[in-house]
């Protein structure tokens, strides 16, 4: 096998091509990582011969690669709203359709003087460090149920120098049921326990709790829209992921706990994604 920075990477992408929808944009991550580049440097020099030991990395890579592991958990990390963060098997890998949680998140707080926010189920920290980034006066507490997963979060905090509060609690549970939210936000475990999607893909690799919490899917939507209304202030938000055929449950689940406004957006791919609702108790 020829061994230019070119040659490998049509090799590994011919590969990846039956498991994934990035296939060159998988192989060029794990190419530039075991090379310590950014993927401009394959850019610049793809007739480059590679040294053995960056040959053996990047096959070791394509081979788990192909079984298949996330890309974000053999390199260690993911962007997520300009934010590189640190990934391992316990953190749900963070997706460009949570992105949309943290845009409505601050248009909804674009009005608010150091507002109080707090994120549920927040795995790496992803939304809770997106939101403190970009609105640095808020008070930001950030909470989820898994201690190793929440030590991902901290040094991910740590690294980027945004200060949080993390909380281990099963949903509410730890909380303090005297303060008053703002806002509220989440991506909890949405999918149904019997759903032939968590076969496919990456995610037979991620954590299940993190993506299925019962037999409908809703059960975590559930407990997380009874307990808002006792956990934000009045005009407080609700922000929740969900998937794209739960819309109409989410939205009855909303205004059968007394959320006004209550209203859907779409990701990227133009699927019900983000729904909200406002509280006035």
């Amino acid at each position: 096998m020829a061994n230019t920075i070119r040659q490998q990477l049509a090799w590994a992408t011919a590969l990846f091509e039956a498991i994934s929808d990035s296939a060159r944009l998988d192989s060029e991550i794990l190419l530039a990582h075991c090379l310590k580049r950014d993927r401009s440097y394959l850019m610049t020099w793809p007739e480059r011969e590679l040294d053995a030991g960056h040959i053996d990395c990047f096959h070791s890579l394509v081979q788990r690669r192909l079984e298949p592991q996330p890309v974000a958990y053999l390199v260690g990390s993911r962007e997520f709203y300009s934010l590189q963060l640190e990934t391992t098997p316990t953190t749900l890998v963070p997706r460009p359709e949570t992105e949309l949680l943290v845009e409505k998140s601050l248009q909804l707080l674009a009005s608010k003087q150091s507002p109080s926010i707090l994120e549920l189920g927040t795995g790496t920290g992803a939304i809770a460090l997106a939101l403190k980034q970009h609105c640095p006066d808020c008070r930001l507490t950030a909470t989820d149920i898994n201690a190793e997963t929440l030590e991902v979060a901290r040094r991910n905090a740590t690294k980027h120098g945004l200060e949080v509060e993390f909380i281990q609690s099963d949903w509410y549970r730890s909380l303090d049921p005297d303060h008053g939210y703002d806002l509220i936000v989440s991506n909890p475990p949405y999918i149904a326990a019997n759903d032939p999607y968590l076969s496919n893909g990456d995610l037979p690799a991620e954590p299940r709790n993190a993506l299925c919490s019962g037999e409908s899917g809703l059960e975590a939507l559930e407990v997380i829209i009874r307990g808002a209304v006792d956990h934000l202030q009045p005009g407080g938000w609700l922000v929740l992921e969900h998937g794209y055929d739960q819309q109409q449950q989410v939205q009855q689940l909303l205004l059968g706990q007394g959320f006004d406004l209550v209203e859907t957006f779409h990701d990227f791919n133009n699927l019900p994604r983000v729904s909200v609702g406002c509280t006035n108790k």
